[in-house]
């Protein structure tokens, strides 16, 4: 199977069954609802949507949120490997639903939980106030008078403040403006300052620079202004001083006091909500429960309403037709069931279903985003390629066993989470992949295999020297080719693939003219090219100089098909071969191409890293005692790093060169995934009985 058959269905039941019809689909989880006034148009109104009173579950769901809001600031949830890659909803059995719904105080917890976080937000803004009052005083506790002192003269205008001692050689009393003012130097308490900085985490700003002095100068009010400038002029740097009955030690003490009351009242929050954490797993089911009702009251809403009927329609998989009518006949025996094509222009909602093997790359399908209804799922198509595409990114024995057992264990653990369990077992066959390529590149945990590392007739020296097919390292240029090879091959498959996407759909011009021509032009394109760097034979020329005109003359003539001017037409055409215009042409095709020169890239940077380690650890083995503890760590840290490194590496690249350079060629996505009402979410799912693998 691909993309799953779906069909329209359309429910008329009695005007009082209709919540407990959508309780029974919600049940089931195999319709998605859509509105059934697009389907049923009544000119005279005698069916309505009725409105959908969201207020309760909307309540509901506020004062969850702010329970779990405040356990994510205090006690945040510990989050095994697998979780914290790839979000896994929660499983929950039915029972521990309705213990949920009709046990937990929801209300008497959001009040305690309101409560707490009001004193928790006053409690932050009060310490922040605190502590930046503290800043600002803690560089001023040096100073010896009161502040109420300094502030206190009427006709004087005293400034404090840093200056360079190079300034003080500019102050001449006897001239202009200083033999109207004074000043004198002030001796700071550093002991005091730097004692309390260090008590309130802050750092003591009072510790000016060698060449600052801490300094007051005196003048009269009315040249407050022209001395300011003066004194900047010279490089002054002024403080102002707060107003304070008191000295600053003592008001920072205080501060420091309620600094240290408001910290104690955050502890005694936090302690309450932590006793809370317990309760995180029954708060996810119970947002679970009433975003399910209010999916449900939404729906409700979807509905067609007269005096004596309900109408819903939605979407169904076609094999999930018969369970639903099965239920429906016997809880509602009187309700109409009606089971259609969609439309030819109806936009279907798309349900992919693959078998085992395959299933794991329809993840990265959907990532990308999912076929049209009427296309094709191009999960199987991809399969190979990924996997080829990662062995070779990978390519080292060790790091694949590595890689095998580490996916393994995910596997062991994600059973029950679909989407986490299809990451880890792309893993798995991409560690199997890694190990084979690396076999036949020669890599085994970059070179450890050689006698300077393990000795003369290792086991992984024989199992290089009988496996290896081609070193990338000292054979760069045929390893360069052969990744361009695999590029060419890719291009050709997912033209390919266009051809079979248009031919699917009756279009026959598309799959010969947008598809065909270039298969016939690309070769000869290739075979022209191969003439600058080797030899070619005379007959091989030829039949390439003829293929590429053909396929030029034919691309030509048909690429601007949709121009009625026969002019624009044949420019259309000559432009579209280059590639100015349309989605492909000569100029992608090479550099779609050379983009697979990546995978000898990281290859090479694979092997070179893994290498590097060896050689690291193995100049540090011949030290006396500790020389092959030495050997081991460095090259147990070391491919250890370079593994989670390159992984990274070839994963992303892998997925690129199928995103860009081949679903490029043919694929076109964009339709929505099918959602069935029901309480599975990727927040929270029902624990099922496992049912075998398609």
């Amino acid at each position: 199977m691909a993309i799953e058959p779906i069909k329209k269905v359309t429910l008329v039941s009695s005007r009082g069954t209709g919540r407990h019809l959508l309780r029974t689909i919600s049940r089931l989880g195999t319709v998605e609802i859509i509105d059934a006034g697009e389907r049923f148009q009544d000119e005279e109104g005698r069916l309505r949507h009725e409105q959908a009173p969201t207020e309760e579950p909307d309540e509901r769901l506020h004062k969850i949120d702010l329970i779990l809001a405040l356990l994510n600031v205090f006690a945040p949830e510990e989050q095994s490997f697998a979780a914290s890659m790839v979000p896994v909803p929660q499983v929950v059995d039915s029972w521990e639903i309705n213990h949920a719904v009709n046990s937990y105080a929801l209300d008497e917890r959001f009040h305690t939980a309101s409560e707490l976080d009001e004193t928790y937000r006053r409690s932050e803004r009060a310490k922040s106030e605190i502590e930046n009052q503290l800043s600002e005083l803690i560089p001023l506790t040096g100073l010896s008078f009161t502040l109420s002192d300094f502030h206190r003269p009427a006709r004087v205008c005293l400034v404090f403040g840093h200056l360079p001692q190079k300034g003080f050689d500019q102050l001449d009393t006897s001239a202009e403006p200083w033999k109207d003012c004074e000043w004198e130097k002030i001796e700071l308490a550093p002991l005091w300052s730097d004692e309390i900085a260090l008590r309130s985490g802050k750092s003591s700003g009072m510790k000016s620079g060698e060449d600052k002095v801490p300094v007051i100068f005196a003048f009269l009010k009315e040249d407050c202004e022209s001395m300011r400038k003066a004194l900047t002029d010279i490089g002054f740097d002024e403080i102002q001083l707060p107003m304070l009955p008191e000295k600053v030690l003592d008001h920072v003490m205080e501060l420091q006091g309620d600094l240290a009351e408001v910290e104690a009242r955050i502890a005694e929050v936090s302690k309450k909500v932590r006793a809370m954490a317990p309760e995180r797993r029954t708060l996810i089911t119970l947002k679970a429960f009433w975003t399910a009702n209010r999916n449900q009251i939404l729906a409700a809403a979807k509905a067609l309403n007269g005096r004596w009927v309900n109408i819903l329609t939605g979407y169904i998989r076609s094999r999930d037709a018969d369970r639903l009518a099965a239920s429906v006949r016997k809880e509602f025996p009187e309700a109409i069931m009606m089971f259609e094509d969609p439309g030819p222009d109806e936009e279907v909602p798309v349900s992919i279903s693959q078998p085992h093997i395959l299933r794991p790359l329809s993840l990265l399908v959907e990532m990308f985003g999912l076929p049209y209804y009427r296309s094709f799922d191009p999960t199987p198509f991809l399969t190979f390629n990924f996997y080829i595409f990662f062995g070779i990114c990978f390519s080292d024995v060790g790091y694949g066993i590595m890689l095998v057992f580490f996916a393994s264990y995910l596997v062991k653990r994600t059973r029950l989470y679909g989407g986490v369990n299809d990451f880890a077992r792309i893993l798995l066959y991409s560690g199997f992949s890694t190990m084979i390529f690396g076999a036949l590149l020669g890599s085994w945990f970059g070179d450890l295999y050689l006698p300077r590392y393990l000795g003369e007739g290792n086991i992984l020296l024989w199992l290089q020297q009988k496996f290896a097919l081609l070193d990338p390292i000292e054979k760069t240029i045929p390893a360069l080719l052969l990744a361009l090879t695999i590029g060419v091959m890719n291009q050709f498959y997912g033209i390919c693939l266009k051809m079979y996407g248009a031919f699917r759909q009756g279009d026959w011009k598309g799959a010969v003219f947008d598809g065909l021509l270039w298969l016939i032009l690309l070769p000869g394109l290739l075979v022209l090219v191969s003439r600058l760097f080797v030899r070619t034979p005379p007959g091989l020329f030829r039949i390439g100089l003829f293929l590429f005109m053909a396929g030029a003359i034919g691309l030509i003539l048909t690429q601007g098909r949709d121009l009625k001017n026969p002019v624009a037409r044949i420019l259309g055409g000559v432009a579209s071969l280059y590639g100015i215009i349309g989605s492909y042409g000569i100029t992608a095709f090479i550099g779609d191409t050379l983009s697979y020169c990546r995978l000898l890239a990281l290859g090479l940077t694979t092997s070179i890293v893994g290498m590097t380690f060896n050689m690291l650890g193995g100049l540090l083995r011949d030290v006396p005692y500790v020389g092959f503890f030495l050997f081991v760590a460095i090259v147990v840290v070391g491919h250890v790093f370079n593994f989670a490194i390159s992984i990274l590496g070839a994963f992303v690249h892998s997925m690129r060169l199928i995103y860009v350079e081949f679903f490029g060629r043919f694929y076109e996505a964009g339709a929505r995934p099918f959602q069935p009402l029901g309480f599975d979410s990727p927040l929270c799912i029902i624990r099922k009985v496992r049912e075998s693998d398609e």
